[in-house]
């Protein structure tokens, strides 16, 4: 009788682990390599193939599609995507925090599509937030067709996993990635029992990537560069620009909202298309490159090109910057994730140009982590951004303290206006108390329809 009693536990023990190597090892694998695929393939056309063609034309060629780029997004948003606003990275934001709630996923192509266009029109965005919610779109879709075997908060996870593939796939980040979808609902606060089905998801979606289509990195370090007194003014400098940079930016893309309420989409897409392709020109005239083109990888290959004047940097900076706050106020499809980074890489190009520091690109790199953890408020992200980039301790603890003043100057802002501040005690305890009813209830195949719109 005891040994059946044995065998029985055995049993059990087995058949648990057996699950939660599914549900946290498998399954988000599986995610991520399907994640990374897509993203490879849709980031391999829009920003290899169509901005490239697009930059090579002669003259001013290249600006002229700019000027219908919303135009034609406005056209998808209001005719495929059929929603009334373009806005992406709140999708997966809004999913996560609402239990009841499904991605609506007759949207995911009409999202994707408005983002492609913004992007390669010459839109000065990227196509971060439709990877992260065609990841979490795979994650979702995968609940559904192994509802039966898992639990609700199983299958949340994999929506979470989803997220973070996207990002680790469209950033070529794997650090980055697994932080983002348990980080970015929140603006103080972590999802951090999902920490390992996001991480295993990211890692896979950016190994697929870099097999399929190879990795697109903003700044590739150049050396370790020496700590002295010099280096430690610079790393602080940059920190601090970089936060108060983050903290501007958030706001005038909540003045930018309330400034779009008041005029008719139609007008800010004809009015913001004109602009870009003024910025775009403007740019090239400045630098000899299209610089507002796509997610901001333009950019960094100037910025890697040479030194470049202080004052350069400064005006190519603001240009860059105002032609993302101009998609943002014109209706681009596109995300800002990678724009973030990219100005925190002129922030730390300009600090290193400032101070004779440019024998490594060690400083635009930390610009890179602090503007985007501040602006989107994802600090262990930004500090994993470091850590995998530079590969050294010392780099990597200069990093985690620079990213931390850059939280500290970011103050209560956020360039999301659906995250939540962080959880009380109360709603962490009854989050608790959710999983666990939801780990002891099988789901019912009603909720394992899986790809349903709301």
């Amino acid at each position: 009788m005891e040994a059946r009693s044995d065998d029985g536990a055995s049993s059990r023990n087995g058949a648990s682990l057996a699950r939660r190597g599914l549900v946290q090892l498998l399954v988000p694998c599986a995610i991520g390599v399907a994640t990374g695929a897509c993203v490879a393939g849709a980031s391999h056309v829009v920003e290899d193939l169509a901005l490239e063609t697009l930059a090579s034309l002669p003259g001013a060629l290249p600006a002229v599609p700019s000027i219908f780029g919303l135009l034609l997004t406005l056209l998808v948003v209001r005719h495929v995507t059929r929603v009334a606003h373009p806005a992406t990275a709140e999708v997966y934001i809004l999913a996560y925090h609402d239990p009841h709630a499904r991605i609506p996923l007759r949207e995911l192509p009409g999202r994707v599509l408005a983002a492609a266009v913004t992007v390669a029109s010459g839109g000065s965005q990227g196509l971060e937030s439709p990877s992260a919610l065609i990841g979490a779109s795979l994650g979702q879709i995968s609940g559904g067709r192994l509802g039966r075997m898992v639990t609700t908060d199983d299958a949340r996870s994999w929506m979470v996993a989803g997220a973070s593939a996207g990002i680790a796939a469209v950033f070529s980040s794997p650090g980055v990635g697994a932080m983002y979808g348990i980080e970015v609902p929140f603006r103080r606060d972590v999802d951090a029992p999902r920490l390992v089905p996001a991480a295993v998801a990211a890692g896979a979606a950016y190994w697929t990537r870099a097999a399929l289509v190879g990795p697109s990195t903003l700044v590739t370090l150049r050396g370790e560069p020496p700590l002295d007194a010099l280096l430690v003014l610079g790393c602080l400098l940059t920190a601090v620009g970089c936060g108060l940079g983050a903290r501007l930016f958030a706001i005038a893309t909540e003045e930018l909202h309330r400034l779009a309420s008041r005029t008719s989409a139609l007008a800010r897409a004809a009015a913001g298309g004109a602009l870009l392709a003024a910025l775009a020109w403007g740019a090239h005239a400045l630098a000899g490159a299209w610089l507002t083109f796509g997610p901001g990888y333009v950019a960094a290959r100037w910025l890697e090109g040479g030194e470049h004047a202080v004052w350069l940097l400064a005006v190519t900076a603001l240009v860059r910057t105002a032609g993302t706050l101009t998609c943002v106020w014109g209706g681009g499809g596109g995300g800002v994730f990678t724009s973030l980074a990219v100005t925190g890489v002129f922030v730390g190009e300009l600090v290193a140009q400032a101070l004779g520091r440019s024998e490594s690109s060690f400083l635009p790199l930390l610009g890179s982590a602090v503007f985007l953890g501040a602006g989107y408020r994802i600090p262990l992200a930004g500090m994993l951004l470091v850590a995998e980039s530079s590969g050294s301790l010392v780099l990597t603890v200069v990093g985690i303290v620079a990213v931390g003043i850059g939280q500290v100057l970011m103050g209560e802002h956020s360039v999301s206006d659906a995250k939540r501040e962080r959880r009380s005690p109360d709603e962490l305890f009854a989050t608790a108390a959710e999983r666990a009813r939801a780990a002891a209830t099988p789901r019912s195949s009603a909720a394992g329809a899986g790809g349903g719109s709301r």
